[in-house]
């Protein structure tokens, strides 16, 4: 199987992510209009409630199977055995998910959330045709973006026209419910030409599960810190008001991280691959490259945040979501923290097979976070989990960049990260001056984000960040090929005329 181009696999996954963003920033200030605080808080709950149903069901194949499949990605007996394993294991564990779910939850819960537990059911089922683990092992991301685009278009054209009031709650969980599982029907036919070689002995798909455990415990404590916290929220404060205000924050602070993330799901699977060929030179200089992305987008989007948060919260989410100001303020160091964790994790410790190391620090941040959060939102509520998330976070990266320390030297970070730092500080100052003694409004918004962009680009310029500089010439060399490309053809079409 030849190999995909980076280049081309991160413009397609690029523009997923970019929909993947784009689509909330549309939707969400409409929705959090539309089902004010609380209608939002209870559908952050019962959809936390899901997610660990959900959680179960993929028992780890996510990272797993992409692993597997980035190793064995030309031996095309081996890739259909793989698949049909994991298919059963698969549908064996969400049916019997389902079936638990359906006695907790559909048939014992209070009738009014009855109909919205049914609605989230279908995004369980859905993990039984999830297979983006399989496309993003062969590295191919174009059907996973086509699919993607093409439901969210769908989505969003469906919550501006039928959700209209508050009590259109329901109607709203199954839009994005749908938007979820769509892609997975959508990249089904796709994904039979890699499967047309002959399986070689018994079908076995139990005999994955110890190691997808190994997987599977790293999701779990992932999921705690950033579901069980909104599960807690509202157990412990019992206010759908406190659950809607940390929802929205917590979707405005992961919104940009997305961007950032792209890059490194698909750097997991071509590490695996020079790993697997011990090719060690080519993966320190694709974390280099990770390193400036990470920090070159994480700090001047932290900083932006705190900038433009007064701003931001009235303008994007409407009234009524003022304390939202504040937990910005205190999630926002949270980018760059996961931007740098997440690039660790996803170019060392799965790559090189250390999973059950990262576990471990994954399993402390957990109960770190549990314990911070059953002291903290009894007394700050929504504040008091944003702080604990942070921490938790921080806590793993510190652990993730020590105990990597002797292929990623800390330095890098350090060498990479400064100027960015400086350019995100200079940047700031202006951006923050006019959010301070301008009005509020739409306009004064984007004049803020525009300014902070062109501040930052001209300072990383001042500075002679090396990446800026490398890519500029990239991109003046690119545009000079084409130039000459065109000129010569264009003399040569001359010449023929000429000849006739």
């Amino acid at each position: 199987m030849a190999e995909q181009s980076i280049k081309k696999n991160y413009i397609f996954s690029l523009i997923n992510k970019l929909f993947a963003v784009l689509v909330p920033i549309l939707v969400t200030p409409y929705l959090a209009r539309i089902l004010e605080p609380d209608g939002n808080g209870v559908l952050s709950f019962v959809a936390s409630i899901s997610s660990y149903f959900i959680l179960i069901a993929n028992v780890g194949i996510e990272t797993y199977g992409q692993r597997v499949i980035s190793i064995h990605r030309n031996d095309k007996a081996y890739l259909k055995k793989f698949f049909f394993e994991i298919l059963i294991l698969r549908s064996i564990l969400t049916v019997a998910c389902l079936i638990v779910y359906y006695v907790c939850f559909i048939s014992s819960i209070n009738p009014k959330n009855n109909v919205l537990y049914a609605i989230m059911a279908l995004s369980i089922f859905a993990v039984i045709v999830d297979f983006s683990w399989f496309f993003q092992g062969v590295e191919d991301f174009r059907i996973l973006a086509i699919a993607n685009i093409a439901t969210r278009v769908l989505y969003v054209v469906a919550v501006f026209v039928f959700v209209k009031q508050k009590s259109d709650l329901n109607l709203a969980a199954l839009f994005s419910v749908l938007n979820t599982v769509l892609p997975f029907f959508l990249s089904l036919p796709f994904i039979y030409k890699y499967l047309n070689g002959k399986i070689e002995g018994k079908i076995k798909p139990f005999s994955h599960f110890k190691e997808c455990m190994v997987y599977f415990i790293p999701t779990v404590a992932v999921q705690i810190y950033t579901v069980l916290d909104k599960t807690m929220i509202g157990l412990i404060t019992e206010s759908d008001f406190e659950n809607g205000y940390y929802e929205q924050a917590e979707k405005l602070i992961k919104l940009p991280l997305t961007l950032i993330t792209t890059l490194f799901v698909i750097m997991r699977s071509r590490i695996s691959y020079y790993y697997s060929l011990n090719e060690y030179d080519k993966i320190q200089d694709l974390i280099k490259k990770s390193a400036n992305v990470a920090f070159g987008f994480s700090l001047p989007m932290m900083l932006g945040v705190i900038a433009v948060a007064p701003t931001l919260v009235p303008v994007y989410l409407g009234e009524g979501y003022e304390k939202c100001i504040l937990l910005l303020y205190v999630f926002s160091p949270i980018i760059p923290i996961i931007s740098l964790s997440n690039l660790i994790g996803t170019h060392y410790y799965t790559p090189f097979d250390k999973q059950k190391t990262s576990n471990i620090f994954l399993i402390g941040g957990a109960l770190l976070n549990v314990a911070l959060n059953s002291f903290l939102i009894y007394f700050l509520q929504s504040l008091g989990a944003t702080i604990a998330s942070v921490c938790a976070e921080l806590f793993i990266t510190i652990l993730y960049v020590f105990f990597a320390r002797k292929f990623i030297n800390p330095i890098i970070f350090v060498k990479t990260g400064y100027k960015y730092l400086i350019a995100s500080v200079i940047m700031f100052v202006p951006v923050f001056l006019m959010d301070y003694f301008l009005p509020v409004n739409i306009w004064i918004l984007f004049a803020e984000i525009g300014v902070g962009i062109a501040v930052y680009f001209i300072a990383l310029l001042a500075l002679k960040t090396e990446f800026v500089y490398t890519y500029l010439r990239v991109l003046k060399n690119a545009t000079i090929g084409k130039l000459k490309r065109k000129r010569s053809s264009s003399e040569q079409g001359t010449e023929e005329e000429d000849d006739k």
